[in-house]
């Protein structure tokens, strides 16, 4: 069943503040300056990206920030949040560039390189068919409430439907737009494997179709109005560790965390840092000693039940 869906149109770039989060503040610099904090140069970290940034401007208020990628910008602040997490940068290579200006005019500037991997697959690139399916890739693992969908619809296509597990999913007549171009949507799907197919037809009349199939994995979800859990995995340390902003650790450090809500018993669990296992249990709980560098990681913690069911979560690391 479709729980919901979006036709990603502009940029998604927002700022958290630091008294929502139980993560320490990026330090200013010593001198007159800007600095990012996070991520790292030359890092990779999990989508979507936590920038986290501070300025030293000698007192004088920050009038404004841009924040850019590449040469195009992203999004424009008032003054410099302390942790931004920006839905716009997908998977794949970044630099980014921030420029603040105090209230004198004075500018200040950092910049910065990393690259994000995940669940940020962004925009389909035109292919050589009618339909162009990017996410979500053959054989792959998605979350059960927001399987993203990413295809791009050639120009003589006049209309397309998407159908999941036999079952009419959407169509164009659901988006008063064109229906050629870049599309990227989310759909729930249970636990469980899927089929999804994506169909379009010409001028013509004449019909193509690609199919995929996909699986989806336990993600811990809590309503706050009714207080019901769905099944996933509990990040018990580090304790800020979520899969919006980073958790600052020391070089030393440990990842523990718990399978919660399951209906059927926990055969294993894993713990990856930065796409290498550190750690396997029998479950239902797991816990890793890790050492790292200082700089930007991610971890992914995977489990699995006795029905095969897998659940996963995940976090970005600021190394301190």
């Amino acid at each position: 069943m479709l729980r919901s869906f979006r036709l990603i149109v502009s940029v998604l770039l927002f700022a958290v503040t630091a008294a929502l989060v139980a993560v320490a503040e990026c330090a200013a610099p010593a001198q007159s300056g800007l600095a990012l904090c996070f991520p790292s140069a030359g890092s990779t970290v999990l989508y979507p990206a936590t920038i986290e940034l501070a300025a030293n401007s000698g007192g004088v208020p920050i009038s404004h920030v841009s924040v850019y990628d590449g040469n195009v910008r992203v999004d424009d602040f008032g003054s410099v949040p302390g942790q931004l997490i920006d839905g716009s940068l997908k998977n794949g290579f970044h630099r980014v560039t921030v420029n603040a200006w105090d209230a004198n005019g004075k500018l200040y500037q950092a910049k910065t390189s990393f690259t994000i991997t995940g669940f940020g697959f962004g925009a389909c690139p035109q292919g050589s068919g009618a339909v162009t399916l990017c996410a979500p890739a053959q054989g792959s693992y998605q979350p059960e409430g927001s399987a993203e969908i990413s295809a791009y619809f050639a120009a003589e296509v006049k209309s397309w439907s998407m159908w999941l597990d036999g079952r009419a999913l959407f169509d164009s007549g659901e988006f008063g737009q064109s229906v050629t171009g870049p599309l990227e949507t989310i759909t729930g799907a249970a636990v469980g494997n899927h089929t999804l197919v994506v169909s379009a037809v010409d001028a013509k009349g004449v019909k193509s179709s690609v199919t995929r199939n996909f699986s989806t994995f336990y993600d811990l979800n809590c309503s706050p109005k009714s207080g019901t859990c769905t099944p996933g995995i509990s990040i018990v340390q580090p304790g800020s560790l979520s899969k919006d902003l980073a958790a600052d650790v020391g070089t030393s450090f440990r990842v523990q965390a718990e399978v919660m809500y399951n209906t059927r018993p926990t055969t294993k669990m894993i713990v990856y840092v930065d796409g290498v296992k550190v750690e396997q249990s029998a479950g239902p709980g797991i816990t890793a000693n890790v050492q790292a560098a200082k700089g930007s990681h991610y971890t992914v913690i995977l489990a699995w039940d006795t029905a095969g069911n897998m659940y996963e979560t995940y976090g970005n690391l600021d190394v301190q």
